[in-house]
C-alpha cells in the first residue's frame, strides 16, 4: 500500500509541475515574447491570352512555364528567367563553377528545376537545384559525387506531390544511370541503363515509369521496387504521363511511328486502357500530351496541331513548334517566343 501511494504521489507532482510549466509558458513568457504577425497573400488567376517576347540573341534550350507567364533559356553560361508580360528579368542564375547541363519547368507551379556538373579531378559532381518564382525561393539537393568524369544530368522528373525526384544522368556516350532523391534527401542508385531508356514519374504514387529500347515498359513500384509492365502489349513505346498519373504508349508501325495511342494507369488491367486511334501515322516525338491529359499530333510540316484527346479544336501556327501547353501553342519564330491560345 506503501509503494501505492508513492506512485500516486510521484504522478501528482509530475501533473503539477507541468501545469506550472505549461502555465508560465502561456502566460508570463510568451506574452513578453513579442508579437506575431502573419501576412495573407492574394492571388488572382492569370488571364489566358497572346503572349510573346522577343529573345536574345544567342537564347538555346527555351522553356515555358505551365501556365505561360514565365520563360527559361540559356544565354551563354547562364541560365535567364523571365516575365513574358513585363518583359524583366527575374532571375540570372550562373554556373558555381561547371556548366548547366538540364533546365526545365515543374508541370504544376512556376518552379525551374535545373542541373548542374562541375568536375572534381578525375571525377564529375553534379547538383540539382531548384527556383520558385513567387517566394523567390532557392534551393538545392545534395550534391552526387565521385561520377565518371564528364557526367551531367540530361533529364529529372519530379513529383511536387510526393516530393521524390529521379534524376537520369548520362555518365558516358552510351550509358546512363538513374538515382533517386525521396522526401528526406536521401540518394539512392536505382539502376544503371543505356541512354535509350525513357524515364517518367507518376505525380500522386511513387511509380518510376520507364522503358529500354525494344523492351516492355516498366512500372517501378518506389516503395517496394517490385516491376510490373503495362498490360496492353500492342503498347509498345512509352510517351509520356500526364498530372492524374495515367501512362500514354504508342502502338507503332514497322517505321517506328505511332498508329495509335493507349492511355491507362498503373495496376489497371489491358480492358481498362483506352485507345486512340490515329488517322495517319505519327511520328512519336509529335505526339505531345499535356499536364492536364490532353492529346496533339504535331504536323510540322503544314503548321498545325490536332486534338486527339480533349475538347480544343485543331489549329494552325507560326514558327517552329516549340510544345504545347494545356492553354497555349508555344512557337519561335526567329527571335520571338510566341505563345497562341488554344479555343
Amino acid at each position: 500500500m506503501k509503494k501505492l501511494k508513492m506512485i500516486y504521489k510521484w504522478i501528482l507532482i509530475s501533473v503539477i509541475l507541468q501545469t506550472a510549466v505549461l502555465a508560465y509558458l502561456e502566460f508570463i513568457y510568451l506574452p513578453n515574447r513579442g508579437h506575431f504577425r502573419t501576412t495573407m497573400y492574394e492571388t488572382e488567376m492569370p488571364s489566358v491570352k497572346d503572349r510573346s517576347i522577343i529573345l536574345p540573341e544567342g537564347a538555346t534550350g527555351i522553356s515555358v512555364s505551365y501556365d505561360g507567364l514565365y520563360a527559361a533559356y540559356k544565354l551563354g553560361n547562364n541560365l535567364v528567367i523571365v516575365d513574358i508580360d513585363s518583359k524583366k528579368t527575374i532571375k540570372e542564375i550562373g554556373p558555381t563553377g561547371g556548366e548547366f547541363t538540364y533546365f526545365g519547368w515543374l508541370p504544376d507551379r512556376e518552379m525551374l528545376i535545373y542541373s548542374e556538373k562541375e568536375p572534381e579531378g578525375k571525377t564529375s559532381c553534379v547538383r540539382i537545384s531548384t527556383f520558385d518564382i513567387v517566394p523567390e525561393l532557392d534551393r538545392s539537393y545534395p550534391d552526387i559525387k565521385k561520377l565518371p568524369e564528364g557526367s551531367g544530368v540530361i533529364d529529372i522528373e519530379l513529383s511536387p506531390l510526393t516530393n521524390i525526384v529521379y534524376p537520369v544522368i548520362k555518365t558516358s556516350d552510351t550509358r546512363a544511370r538513374i538515382y533517386k532523391f525521396d522526401i528526406m534527401d536521401n540518394l539512392n542508385l536505382i539502376f544503371k541503363t543505356d541512354l535509350t531508356t525513357i524515364v517518367k514519374e507518376t505525380m500522386y504514387t511513387d511509380n518510376l515509369i520507364y522503358q529500354l529500347a525494344g523492351e516492355r515498359i516498366c512500372i517501378r513500384n518506389g516503395k517496394t521496387g517490385k516491376v510490373t509492365h503495362v498490360p496492353v502489349k500492342e503498347a509498345n513505346l512509352l510517351l509520356d504521363v500526364d498530372d492524374n498519373d495515367y501512362i500514354y504508349a504508342a502502338e507503332t508501325d514497322e517505321s517506328g511511328k505511332a498508329i495509335s495511342v493507349y492511355y491507362g494507369k498503373a495496376g489497371t488491367k489491358d480492358d481498362q486502357w483506352e485507345k486512340i486511334p490515329l488517322a495517319q501515322a505519327v511520328l512519336p516525338e509529335d505526339i505531345i500530351i499535356t499536364a492536364e491529359g490532353n492529346v496533339f499530333a504535331a504536323d510540322r510540316k503544314l503548321k498545325k496541331i490536332q486534338c486527339l484527346k480533349g475538347s480544343y479544336r485543331s489549329a494552325k501556327y507560326d514558327g517552329e513548334l516549340v510544345t504545347v501547353l494545356d492553354s497555349y501553342i508555344v512557337t519561335t519564330d526567329k527571335n520571338r517566343l510566341l505563345l497562341k491560345t488554344l479555343e
